[in-house]
């Protein structure tokens, strides 16, 4: 971790800690889904959450949208059935307008236009946040606020003026994953789009919130590394891991791994994700037993697509309800992400007994040849050879399927948000600990 709790208040210490934090009310400002609503799950769970401000949220209507196309399926999970109607605000007519726009324009704007379409939206949705919290009675002493980047400004310049402790989290590491996209995109042409760079304007108002916030909150060593470039004060940073609600009704079984190996790629095939080196590490094993199975939107070009390997299988776009038994159809899953703030897919596979393949450059869950391999970013033959080493060693597979179910139970909600409250409890006593 990078910013250290330091108490030293001897005994009883940890059990006053809990005392405050119990004391805490959460307003959560989220845009989206975002891990199925798992930081407000979290604080509710908790019992500290007071409030969800949300752009969509999908009420009595999923019911029916859960029976209709991908589209209205993926509405439908714009709902988590824990939270209280009282706890949620939500701001649905512009929020389903504004995201239908920009679902059919995405494709055609380049990164200036991305880059307006974000900083446009998240000035609406933070301006609307505002103007709620501006009519409701709020206490310093208790109430506190977490928001995303991007989506945060115009509300924490709110909040600070009325004393209000404010937590950014910043989901990825910013411009240090953009020089590596525009690296690989020049090691790759042709593969997808070329993203370009986002206008200053994007990453201005990224420093603002930074600025203004008390705590700028990260998910992994990789996303802190990358904020310290980019300026960030050290001591104004806080890592805390994600979490998944382990409380699903889902198979908590090890993987028995017979037949062909069946590998998954789960997410947008882009350049980022290192797509390319799996796409190259299947094309070496196109002669083996081994089959690749691929789960995702495409970002990539209809010629590149057109010259995958005979071992490959697209699935193209999947909903979440279809994403359970997609993994429990695989024997392993692989992440060879050159830059991710986390990788939340770590946690969902691991869940489902699927020991893991990925590089260094996300959150830190793997533990090396325990319950999973670690290989290095941009490297397609040591992909190869570790995809190889769990086919040929089906044991240790196994083995590793079976501790993954055993690392996924110290990253279960409402783990993160108990951290969190960890951190902020004595950074609220004495925020000098903070500053030094």
């Amino acid at each position: 971790m990078t910013a250290t709790v330091q108490t030293n208040n001897g005994p009883g210490t940890d059990h006053l800690l809990d005392i405050r934090a119990k004391s805490l009310r959460w307003i959560v400002a989220q845009e989206g889904s975002r891990q199925s609503y798992a930081i407000p799950f979290a604080f509710h769970k908790l019992g500290q959450l007071r409030l969800m401000c949300t752009d969509v949220w999908c009420g009595r209507a999923r019911h029916i949208l859960k029976r209709g196309p991908a589209g209205a399926r993926a509405l439908a999970g714009r709902y988590e059935s824990h939270l209280l109607p009282e706890q949620v605000v939500a701001f649905n007519l512009r929020g389903i307008v504004d995201k239908a726009i920009y679902h059919f324009r995405r494709n055609h704007l380049n990164p200036e236009g991305h880059a307006a379409q974000f900083i446009r939206f998240g000035k609406w949705f933070s301006k609307r946040v505002t103007r709620h919290l501006a009519r409701i009675e709020l206490d310093p002493a208790r109430d506190c606020y977490f928001g995303f980047n991007t989506n945060a400004l115009e509300t924490m310049e709110h909040l600070k003026k009325r004393g209000i402790f404010t937590l950014l989290d910043q989901v990825d590491p910013g411009k240090v994953e953009e020089d590596l996209v525009l690296e690989e995109s020049a090691r790759w042409p042709g593969w997808e789009k070329a993203p370009g760079r986002l206008p200053q304007a994007y990453w201005d108002r990224l420093k603002a919130e930074w600025d203004l916030a008390d705590v700028v909150l990260v998910n992994s060593q990789w996303s802190c590394d990358a904020l310290l470039q980019q300026g960030v004060p050290r001591n104004k940073i806080i890592i805390v891991p994600l979490a998944i609600d382990l409380s699903l009704d889902r198979e908590t079984r090890p993987v028995h791994p017979s037949g062909p190996l069946k590998v998954l790629w789960l997410g947008s095939l882009i350049l980022r994700k290192g797509i390319q080196y799996l796409v190259e590490a299947a094309r070496r094993l196109e002669n083996s037993n081994i089959e690749f199975i691929f789960a995702g939107p495409v970002g990539l070009s209809r010629d590149v697509v057109r010259s995958f390997p005979s071992n490959m299988k697209l699935l193209g776009r999947v909903t979440r309800d279809e994403i359970h038994q997609i993994y429990r159809s695989a024997h392993v899953f692989v992440l060879p992400t050159l830059s991710d703030g986390f990788a939340i897919t770590q946690l969902e596979a691991m869940a489902n007994g699927l020991p893991v393949i990925t590089t260094p450059n996300c959150g830190q869950v793997v533990t090396h040849g325990v319950d999973g391999l670690i290989v290095p970013p941009r490297d397609a033959e040591a992909l190869a050879e570790a995809i190889v080493r769990l086919d040929r060693d089906r044991e240790a597979l196994y083995q590793m399927s079976y501790n993954s179910l055993s690392t996924i139970s110290r990253y279960d909600l409402p783990s993160n948000a108990r951290m969190i409250n960890n951190y902020i409890v004595p950074y609220r006593s004495n925020p000098a600990l903070y500053r030094a």
